[in-house]
């Protein structure tokens, strides 16, 4: 029977997801990723929705019509002229002082305005609440300002239409800062990209740790008197890749279909394309750190010593990991943008600057173009190092002595 090479990849790739799946580790880690992603989303939803459920600050009338409340800037009919706002206060009319000071001490107002013979009083127990101090302020100047209509006979309709418009709009001529416009999404995005990140970083080190306990153990010089170097090492690749994929696409689906039920987002509409291009990401990722960890873990021939060669690619790990935590605030800088378009940074970093607003689609799809096309070349520089070191036991090689092959 003839070497086939697809069948090697495809028999090396099978196995390495059978041994992933059996691995407690990874299994506990997806298990826990998930649980603690689920409990962050819920809670999180549950706080934001008790925050936003505060109870609106009831206010007493004693004398005094709700419709200045409801309406500050309303004329005696109540009706209003460039202004529609509320004041975020809940009025009641009460009957007596003595009726708002009951409500009042047993805590069903949370504070009473009454008009007495020498102007207003607001009773309350301890410091109001702004909103009662806003309302009660704009309420006082809307009353009296009727009031001094009637005296000198001028009808509140007759004084509505003479005057002007003082409705005030703010245009903003500094453009609208990313993060407080996209706020939900760029958190989203964040909490996305971190888990990506960290399943990359978990099955790209599975890579290299697989590799050295076979080297260490001399099983793959058995495996390789049948099997090509770069058939074995693209099977392990590929398989672990498909598994971290499977992985990832289950976690980052619930996470997605869980902020979507929770509301954690409020009226933000979820995008569901920034979980595609997170998958989309994890595949380039993998392929990029899973051969640069295979390599590392080719040049040395016991676990001990495979920290050492790891240490130049973790610096890659920790730029792509750290950058979007760093620029969270300031999407919009010269530097993420930069970093948008730099392999592998612009992994994570991209996604982040589209929920951010500062890149669209097929920017990120370009920059992505730019990423892959960076890991094949990643690929052909790691097939070199792992021809030249796959079979040696000797001391651990460098990676200069791994790539000129001495």
């Amino acid at each position: 029977m003839s070497y086939s090479s697809p069948n090697t990849i495809a028999t090396v790739a099978k196995r390495e997801i059978q041994v992933a799946s059996r691995s407690k580790a990874i299994m506990f880690s997806l298990i826990v990723v998930i649980a603690v992603m689920l409990i962050g989303v819920f809670a999180g939803a549950w706080f934001a929705k008790k925050d936003d459920g505060n109870e609106t600050p009831k206010l007493g009338l004693v004398g005094i019509e709700k419709e200045f409340v409801d309406a500050p800037s309303a004329s005696a009919n109540g009706t209003s002229k460039g202004s529609d706002s509320s004041s975020g206060v809940e009025a009641e009319t009460v009957d007596s002082r003595d009726a708002a000071s009951s409500k009042v001490t047993d805590g069903d107002l949370s504070a009473a305005l009454v008009k007495t013979d020498s102007g207003y009083e607001l009773l309350t127990e301890g410091e109001p609440d702004p909103a009662i101090l806003s309302a009660v302020s704009a309420a006082i100047n809307a009353h009296a300002q009727s009031e001094a209509l009637h005296k000198v006979g001028v009808s509140p309709e007759e004084f509505a239409k003479a005057t002007p418009s003082t409705q005030l709009e703010t245009v903003d001529l500094k453009e609208e800062d990313s993060m407080e416009a996209n706020g939900p999404q760029i958190v989203t995005a964040l909490v996305g990209v971190m888990l990506m990140a960290y399943f990359i970083i978990l099955f790209a080190a599975n890579v290299g740790g697989r590799i050295t306990e076979e080297k260490s153990s001399r099983v793959v010089e058995i495996i390789l008197a049948s099997a090509r170097p770069m058939d074995f090492l693209a099977g392990k690749i590929i398989g672990n890749t498909i598994f971290g994929f499977l992985g990832t696409a289950v976690l980052l689906i619930i996470g997605a279909v869980a902020v979507s039920l929770s509301g954690l987002l409020g009226d933000v509409d979820f995008d569901y394309t920034v979980v595609a291009l997170m998958l989309l990401a994890f595949c380039i990722g993998m392929l990029f750190f899973g051969s640069l960890y295979a390599a590392a873990g080719s040049m040395v021939s016991r676990t001990e010593d495979l920290q050492s060669t790891q240490a130049p690619i973790l610096l890659f790990i920790m730029g792509m990991t750290y950058a979007p935590l760093f620029g969270i605030s300031n999407m919009d800088s010269t530097l993420m943008q930069v970093l948008g378009w730099i392999p592998p940074f612009s992994l994570t970093v991209a996604p982040m600057n589209m929920a951010a607003g500062t890149m669209g689609l097929p920017q990120v799809l370009l920059s992505f173009l730019i990423a892959a096309i960076t890991t094949v070349l990643v690929i052909l520089l790691v097939a070199r190092v792992y021809r030249n070191s796959i079979l040696n036991n000797g001391k651990k090689m460098s990676w200069a002595k791994a790539l000129k092959g001495a």
